[in-house]
């Protein structure tokens, strides 16, 4: 299979410097041949990139208000699409751009490397599988502190903690509950510009599940997932998003207080990410996370916003 080649919207973004750029130029599965950005000079750097016909796909990294339109000016240049979360800013606009993908004959994905991990997908399947019994809860927490007022996260370009990290929360509890939501309730601490620099929730996910999470740009550092059924409490000492690239453990502790530990292998989320990407586009697989889970997972987001203004 050859590459694929990859344009980027947003070159200078440090998710992207960071964490996907180290991620394609690792193995032969992807080839970077754009990169564009507003600091290019010139006519319009983005639209150039999107009138390129050594383009396979683009990867958008923008401030999330930025997602929805390069979206779809990528889409009706005929790229398929990789966007960072949040997809959109709404469910409204995330079953916009998929209606647009499916219309245009594209692939659209959500950036959640998350599901990709070998511990995510055992997590997944133990939660499934009756391993701790009925689900009852789940608690997750991602938080740090950020001290820029002036970053896109803290205005309407960015939008809030909800939008930046709550997908790391809501996304785990989504995808055990297999479900849409029943109902929400928060309580957020906003800025002067509105925007949730704190946000605690509980969702309702029905049949008896529940999830709380806390996201913040105020608390320390935490990331914290840890799921309770009526047979154990399965928890994953350590950060819990990406996942680790070395080998882990997941710890099941039992009703009689016994405890259980099972090794899981390591990965690179994002180049797991990328591959399952290539898969989809290349028509070898279905989207880990696609169109139902982010137009589901946009709408909890919508719903905890509404709840906490």
């Amino acid at each position: 299979m050859n590459p694929l080649r990859w344009g980027i919207i947003g070159a200078t973004s440090k998710i992207y410097n960071q964490s996907l750029k180290p991620a394609m130029l690792e193995g032969d599965r992807h080839e970077i041949v754009a990169e564009a950005s507003r600091s290019d000079g010139g006519r319009d750097p983005y639209s150039a990139l999107l009138e390129r016909a050594d383009v396979d796909a683009v990867y958008i990294p923008l401030p999330n208000d930025g997602h929805k339109p390069w979206i779809l000016r990528a889409l009706q240049a005929g790229k398929h699409v990789l966007c960072e979360k949040p997809l959109t800013m709404s469910a409204t606009d995330t079953i916009d751009v998929f209606d647009a993908g499916e219309s245009a004959g594209r692939v659209l994905m959500e950036a959640y490397m998350w599901p990709h991990h070998p511990r995510a997908r055992r997590v997944l399947q133990c939660c499934a599988d009756g391993t701790i019994g009925a689900l009852r809860s789940v608690r997750s927490v991602f938080t740090y502190p950020s001290s820029d007022p002036t970053n896109h996260r803290f205005d309407e370009r960015g939008a809030g903690a909800l939008f930046d990290v709550g997908i790391y929360c809501l996304g785990p509890a989504m995808l055990i509950a297999g479900r849409d939501h029943a109902a929400v309730a928060g309580s957020a601490t906003r800025n002067a510009k509105h925007v949730d620099v704190s946000m605690t929730g509980f969702v309702d996910w029905g049949g008896g599940l529940g999830s709380s999470f806390d996201v913040s740009f105020e608390a320390p550092a935490r990331r914290v997932l840890e799921v309770s059924g009526t047979e154990g409490i399965l928890t994953l000492p350590g950060f819990h998003a990406p996942g680790p690239l070395g080998s882990s453990v997941i710890m099941i502790e039992r009703r009689d207080g016994s405890k259980e530990v099972t090794d899981v292998e390591g990965a690179n989320a994002f180049v797991e990410m990328l591959d399952q990407f290539a898969s989809v586009v290349n028509g070898d697989a279905a989207p880990v996370f696609g169109r139902r889970e982010s137009v589901r997972l946009a709408g909890v987001i919508d719903a905890l916003h509404a709840a906490t203004r």
